[in-house]
C-alpha cells in the first residue's frame, strides 16, 4: 500500500492574491492499493492518471481511499490536496521518476494556478508566479513561531462563485496599495516584526468583494482584531477566516474560541502551525 500525506493550504494571504500560499499542519491521507476495481472518475484519479499519460505509460489500476481532514470548499486547499495526492500516488507506484519541478508543473496544469499546489508540495510559505508556461516559486522563511487560527463555518463557498464577484480591472491606486501591503507583510514575516503583520494583510483585490458572500465576516474580523490577533485574512476564496497569533499566546486562542462559541456557534476554531515539509509519500 502506498500512502500520501498532503497538508492543507491557505492562499492569497491578504494582498498576495494568486501569489502567496502557505501549508499548515492539517492533512488528507490518500491510500493507493493496486486493484482490478478502480475508483470512479474523480479529481484524485484524474491527477493519478495524468502522471502515466505524461510518462507515456498505461495507468496501474488502483483503489483509492481518502482519510480526509481538510474540509471541502472552505478555502483550505482541498482540491489542491486531491491533485497533489493523486500525482504523488502515481509517482510512488512508478518508482518516483518525477522531479519536484515536474510534480509542480503537472499539479499547476490541473489546478490552473500554483498558489495552493506549490505550498502543498514544498511546504512553508511560498511565492509563486507563472511566466508563460514556466512556473517560478520561492520559499519565504518565517522567522517567528506563529499560530494560524482557522475559523471555519459550516457552509461552503465555491471558488467559481467567489471568482464571479471580483472586478475585471483594478485602479492603479489599488495596485499600489496592494503592492505596498504585500511588501510590508513579507518584511514582517521574514524579519519577525509582528507589529507590521496587520497592516501588511490589508487588501483591495479580493477580500472586500468576497466578504459580502460571507455572513458575519465584518463582525468576526472586527472582534478578533479587538481580541488581539496579529492580523487576519480570508483564506483562499473563503469562507474560512484565518487569524495569525503569536505562537505562545494561548490566552488569545482561548478568547477567540469563547467568542466563536458564544456568538457564531456554527463556526469551528482550529489551531495550526506552519507545515514546512510539504507532501510526503511512503509505502506500508
Amino acid at each position: 500500500m502506498i500512502k500520501v500525506k498532503v497538508p492543507a493550504t491557505s492562499a492569497n494571504i491578504g494582498p498576495g492574491f494568486d501569489v502567496l500560499g502557505l501549508a499548515i499542519d492539517r492533512y488528507n491521507i490518500f491510500s493507493f492499493v493496486e486493484s482490478d476495481v478502480i475508483n470512479e472518475e474523480n479529481l484524485i484519479y484524474k491527477s493519478y492518471r495524468r502522471v502515466f499519460e505524461y510518462l507515456g505509460k498505461s495507468p496501474t489500476p488502483v483503489k483509492i481511499h481518502v482519510d480526509g481532514n481538510i474540509p471541502m470548499a472552505r478555502g483550505l486547499g482541498s482540491s489542491a490536496a486531491c491533485i497533489v495526492g493523486g500525482i504523488m500516488g502515481a509517482n510512488e507506484i512508478l518508482g518516483n521518476p518525477l522531479t519536484k519541478e515536474e510534480i509542480l508543473k503537472l499539479a499547476t496544469e490541473i489546478e490552473g494556478h500554483p498558489d495552493n499546489v506549490a505550498p502543498a508540495i514544498y511546504g512553508g510559505l511560498v511565492v509563486s508566479l507563472m511566466e508563460g508556461k514556466k512556473i517560478h516559486i520561492a520559499k519565504v522563511p518565517i522567522k517567528n513561531k506563529l499560530n494560524f487560527i482557522a475559523l471555519v463555518p459550516n457552509f461552503e463557498l465555491s471558488t467559481a462563485k467567489a471568482r464571479e464577484v471580483l472586478p475585471r480591472q483594478i485602479d492603479l491606486k489599488d495596485g499600489i496599495y496592494n503592492a505596498s501591503r504585500l511588501s510590508f507583510l513579507l518584511t514582517a514575516l521574514v524579519t519577525g516584526d509582528n507589529s507590521l503583520i496587520k497592516l501588511g494583510l490589508h487588501d483591495r483585490f479580493h477580500q472586500p468583494y468576497r466578504a459580502k458572500l460571507i455572513e458575519g465576516f465584518d463582525e468576526i474580523v472586527t472582534a478578533v482584531n479587538e481580541i488581539g490577533v496579529l492580523g487576519c485574512y480570508l483564506s483562499g476564496a473563503g469562507p474560512t477566516i484565518m487569524c495569525i497569533g503569536d505562537g505562545e499566546d494561548y490566552k488569545l486562542i482561548e478568547a477567540i474560541q469563547e467568542f466563536i462559541k458564544t456568538t457564531y456557534p456554527n463556526w469551528e476554531v482550529f489551531v495550526h502551525q506552519l507545515d514546512d515539509t510539504g507532501v510526503l509519500s511512503y509505502r506500508e
